[in-house]
């Protein structure tokens, strides 16, 4: 059991509608049901019934709620107590190895332009874990894969990734200037694993059967390299960033691959930065990087 799952808990109780209790959390219905799931598995209990139009709490779920709420008082109350941390010589940042440089270079630029005396101590991991070591206080931002759907964090997009597709030299859809999802459902495409970033990964594949592709293989990692090697053995097909300064596209780079323009403009990836909402108000260095970054490339995400 965690703060998250009570936070969550004690909104749907007070709303009884998951969707107004969502947008309260500032988060999609999905997450937030796991959450309750969660909780109530550790429990052991039903704490709703859950109709068609109606939510009501069980018995069990009047029983928490009053203790759940105090619980969620007393933690924000601490928090709001804590030290000052405006006086840290360092801010902790997170980033994952396999976003294009650009993405992480304005991050850590805007960081150093507006506080050059500030260490920026960088800790690489794949998105999903940079999110939990938010949540567990370990970093203070993340320059990730969005969305964030963690109640929380909160999360502003920076970039969006336009798609290519890799295939052998040799293939037919090598000599092609762009691709359709259309021209494609015929052939297995290789996915890499959705640790990478769960949701992200999952909105990636619900696009894909919408669009018809039939023979989706997710990989049990995400390393590119074991990727590529698949294409070039198996004669798959695979996804990766257009931009040729992505790390992960760097391994379709040689003459054994051709990349080619998918033309599909609602797919894309998005990538941005995360961070735990209370810092807004109580790391005023945080938040002037943040609002920074809010009012210039924020408010018009750079397509790559």
């Amino acid at each position: 059991m965690d703060i998250q799952q009570l936070r969550c808990f004690v909104a749907v109780a007070e709303e009884l509608h998951f969707g107004r209790a969502a947008d309260r959390l500032h988060l999609t219905a999905s997450p937030l049901s796991r959450r309750i799931r969660e909780l109530e598995r550790e429990l052991g209990e039903e704490l709703f019934v859950r109709g068609y139009h109606q939510v009501r709490l069980t018995r069990s779920g009047r029983d928490l709620l009053e203790p759940a709420a105090d619980v969620v008082r007393r933690f924000d109350a601490l928090r709001a107590q804590r030290p000052d941390r405006t006086a840290r010589p360092a801010r902790d940042i997170g980033a994952a190895p396999v976003l294009t440089p650009s993405v992480v270079d304005l991050v850590l630029g805007t960081f150093k332009r507006l506080y050059p005396d500030i260490e920026l101590p960088i800790t690489l991991e794949r998105s999903a874990v940079l999110m939990d070591m938010l949540c567990a206080r370990k970093i203070d931002l993340a320059v990730v894969h969005l969305p964030v759907t963690d109640p929380g964090l909160r999360g502003l997009e920076l970039a969006r990734y336009r798609y290519a597709v890799a295939t052998r030299s040799d293939d037919e859809l090598a000599s092609r200037s762009r691709l359709r999802l259309a021209d494609l459902t015929e052939r297995e495409m290789l996915m890499p694993s959705s640790k990478l970033q769960p949701l992200a990964m999952k909105n990636l594949r619900d696009f894909l059967v919408r669009a018809g592709i039939r023979h989706l293989n997710e990989l049990p990692h995400a390393d590119s390299i074991h990727l590529a090697a698949r294409v070039i053995r198996t004669r798959s097909i695979t996804l990766v960033a257009a931009d040729p300064d992505n790390p992960s596209t760097r391994n379709f780079a040689g003459p054994d691959f051709a990349l080619v323009p998918l033309d599909e403009p609602d797919l894309h990836f998005a990538a941005g930065v995360a961070w735990r909402a209370d810092d807004e108000s109580a790391d005023p260095i945080l938040a002037r990087v943040i609002e920074t970054l809010r009012t210039g490339r924020g408010a018009t995400p750079l397509v790559i």
